[in-house]
């Protein structure tokens, strides 16, 4: 006759079944905080980390002088941005995409956007890193904006 698979009743005791309890309640928490630690303790990425390209910032130089310059001179971004700081760059992105040009709110599209965001950054004298920024995927949402930091 076929039985179903074997079970070893001395790892069901209760003896055993109380030291299996144990230890994971022992190693569990402190598994999770180490797991967690790294995610937890890390700083949050800042404009300050070189989150634009200079061939980015040169792209949207150019939309910039041709849609925005109108209206604001190249100047106008750097009490702007000490506004928004300890705001996610998101914020920043979305009232621009949604409300500029004034003449046609939302014209352009979203790398555009992006685009003339990082040539904003590049005007305010953040310092230009190897990789674009970009919009997918909630990125501006973990970019915190803060003060230039000199170096």
């Amino acid at each position: 006759m076929g039985r179903g698979p074997r079970t070893c009743f001395a790892l069901k005791s209760p003896i055993i079944m109380r030291m299996k309890q144990r230890s994971f309640l022992a190693t569990g928490p402190a598994l999770l905080c180490l797991l967690l630690g790294g995610i937890v303790s890390a700083d949050p990425r800042t404009v300050n980390d070189g989150v634009y390209t200079e061939d980015q910032a040169d792209v949207g130089e150019v939309l910039y002088k041709e849609h925005c310059l109108l209206c604001h001179d190249k100047k106008y971004f750097r009490p702007v941005l000490k506004r928004w700081e300890g705001q996610p760059l998101s914020i920043m992105f979305t009232v621009m995409s949604t409300s500029m040009p004034e003449s046609n709110p939302g014209y352009l599209s979203q790398k555009e956007y992006v685009d003339i965001l990082a040539y904003i950054l590049s005007l305010s004298r953040y310092a230009a890193g190897d990789t674009e920024l970009d919009q997918a995927d909630g990125a501006l949402n973990e970019l915190m904006v803060e003060a230039r930091q000199r170096k």
